[in-house]
């Protein structure tokens, strides 16, 4: 079953703990909830990640969503731990999950409109290219992708779904910045944005779109949106609203 795992780690040496580059949580993450003899370099993967949030007194936050139904990683054995982040090193001292089912999200009370904040960098992949603008159609787009990759086939969207919603989804305000990111010092950075946007549903089959908007939209907040969420890039906060 999907979850969100929330992490409480304390740094070995807070006195010299700093800013942990995308390559090192990722590297870390994947030391958490991979399988040893799993491909690493699998191009998609059943989860996501926030950037490491800085609690004070040596403490972070760190939140793992998994994503699909199946080998959910049990991080509370995991609990005492030590966790590489580079060069610097963190003791797991609390682990607490909540589950977010695939049919629960289908069946939430319908939403209109959604304010979205894009709390780490964010761009998303458009032919090839980076496209560091939050373009509703590549923002669903891509959950919907992400949804039917993981989870049951009986909470699949349809074709005929999918382009109801790409068709009805729009932009109402918008308020990013935008700037760069490298995914570790020796990499070329990439352009992307953060802020808020809302999302609006307009044309006369909103309604029916509503329901399908609002799974999705929650979805986000366990999935990521755009481009190397098992990096912390992507992560966002959502807020729904009729």
């Amino acid at each position: 079953m999907p979850s969100r795992w929330t992490l409480t780690l304390a740094a070995e040496r807070p006195e010299t703990a700093g800013p942990v580059s995308p390559a090192h949580l990722h590297a870390a993450t994947a030391a958490l909830v991979e399988p040893a003899d799993g491909d690493h370099h699998a191009q998609t993967k059943p989860y996501s990640v926030t950037p490491l949030m800085d609690l004070g007194h040596g403490r972070a936050l760190l939140r793992i969503g998994w994503l699909t139904d199946t080998d959910r990683p049990r991080l509370d054995r995991r609990i005492g731990d030590r966790l590489r982040f580079g060069s610097q090193f963190f003791h797991l001292v609390d682990a607490r999950e909540d589950l977010v089912p695939y049919p629960a999200l289908r069946h939430l009370p319908p939403a209109r409109r959604a304010l979205i904040a894009f709390r780490s960098p964010t761009y998303f992949a458009r032919t090839g290219r980076w496209y560091p603008l939050p373009d509703p159609t590549l923002l669903y787009n891509g959950l919907i992708r992400r949804w039917n990759t993981y989870a049951p086939a009986p909470t699949h969207f349809t074709e005929s779904e999918q382009k109801l919603l790409l068709d009805t989804v729009s932009i109402a305000s918008i308020d990013i910045q935008s700037g760069t990111h490298r995914l570790a010092p020796d990499r070329s950075p990439r352009i992307t944005f953060t802020g808020h946007v809302e999302y609006t549903l307009t044309g006369t089959h909103r309604t029916e779109a509503a329901p399908l908007f609002t799974a999705l939209t929650v979805y986000a907040d366990l999935a990521g949106v755009g481009a190397q969420t098992t990096h912390g890039l992507g992560t966002v906060e959502t807020e729904l609203a009729e």
